[in-house]
Parts: C-alpha cells; structure tokens; sequence
C-alpha cells in the first residue's frame, strides 16, 4: 500500500477573551464597512492554507457565540474565562491536538482577535516565507517593531505548557528557550491593533473597510 503524502496543515488561534475595558464596548462586534471586527478578520484567515481557526472566548460572551455562529470557526467558551492570552493559546493547542493529532511537520499562528486590518495577501505571504523559514517561531516586524501574525511549529506547543503561570508567551524566547525568526514585511497591517476609540477612529480613517 502507497503511502499517503499529507501536506503540513496550519491552524489559526484567535484568543477574544478580552473585556475591551479601554474600548468601553464590545471591540470586537464594532463595525467596519459591511462586517465587523472579528468577521473581517474570520474571513481573511478562512483560506484553504489554514486547515481550522479556533477561537477562545469568554463563558459568558453570549453576543460573540451568536454573532459568530454562522462562520466556519471553531468555537472555545471554557467553564473558567482564561485570565490572559497564555492561557487562551494553551487551550486552542489543547483542542487541535484532540482532535486533529498534528504531527511535527504542522504548525499553528497566533493573532488576537482585535487586529482587523489584515488582508489575504498579508497572510499569504506572511505564510509564504512561513513555509520557506527553516525557524522554530517566525515573528513578522515592520520597520523593526514586532507585529502578529506570529508562526510556530507544533513542537512549540509543548514550550508553551512548560511556562509558569507569571510567564506570557514572550517568555518562551526572553528565556532564550527558542531564538525567533524576526522576519522585516512591507505591511505595516501587522502593527495594529484595536485598544481605544482613538484606534478605532484611526483605522476607520486610515484604512480601507471593504478590501
């Protein structure tokens, strides 16, 4: 019998549990254009390239379960809310390994859920020079300042249970555990971010809604 050749897949983990205190409402269901926050960037990670996105959200978020209940996402509401995003990524790790058993050769990214202005061609190539990058973690910078989406082989997963609870995922390379590839992009999209209704205002400016 052949031996079947699988591709490495790559999963997409958006930790959304944050409480959008600065933003003083719900950032994630703010509009731009005709979609919203976290639907913009659901429809950018829904590629054939990216095998399953996972995102993790509070219990309690009843208004992001309905509002994201016709999208093909996977969607993690734990009994206790994680108390920071180290938490979220261990249990989006959690769920791919039980149910899709990835191999060494898989990878997963990580992106918050309140960066709205990435578009397919930022993934595809960010995924692209991924897929060329012998590294164990890629970290895309624009203009020397770190930005996200970050890439890690599935072997990294197992770094991020060794952490201590006062360790974010920063730790696994301020502890000099894993070197990172800082990979220099021509997209300043990496960058930003939604934190306050002065980033809202600026991407609604600066940006374009419907592309």
């Amino acid at each position: 019998m052949a031996t079947l050749n699988i591709p490495p897949r790559l999963f997409a983990i958006i930790p959304a549990a944050g409480m959008s205190r600065r933003m003083g409402t719900h950032k994630l269901l703010l509009p731009l254009g005709k979609e919203t926050v976290i639907q913009r960037l659901v429809r950018v990670l829904n590629v054939p390239f990216i095998a399953k996105i996972i995102i993790i959200a509070r219990k309690g978020d009843d208004l992001l379960k309905a509002h994201l209940s016709d999208l093909d996402i996977q969607l993690i509401q734990p009994e206790i809310d994680p108390p920071d995003m180290k938490v979220s990524v261990q249990l989006g790790l959690r769920w791919i390994d039980s149910h899709y058993h990835p191999t060494e050769d898989d990878s997963w990214l990580l992106i918050p859920a309140d960066h709205p202005v990435l578009s397919h061609s930022v993934i595809e190539d960010l995924t692209q020079a991924w897929q060329n990058n012998q590294a164990s973690v890629m970290v895309p910078t624009f203009q020397n300042r770190k930005g996200h989406p970050a890439f890690f082989r599935w072997s990294v997963s197992d770094d991020v249970f060794q952490l201590s609870n006062d360790e974010g995922i920063n730790a696994l390379w301020k502890n000099q555990r894993i070197v990172p590839d800082l990979f220099e992009c021509i997209h300043p999209e990496i960058l930003i971010d939604l934190d306050t209704p002065e980033d809202y205002e600026y991407v609604k400016q600066q940006y374009s809604i419907d592309t």
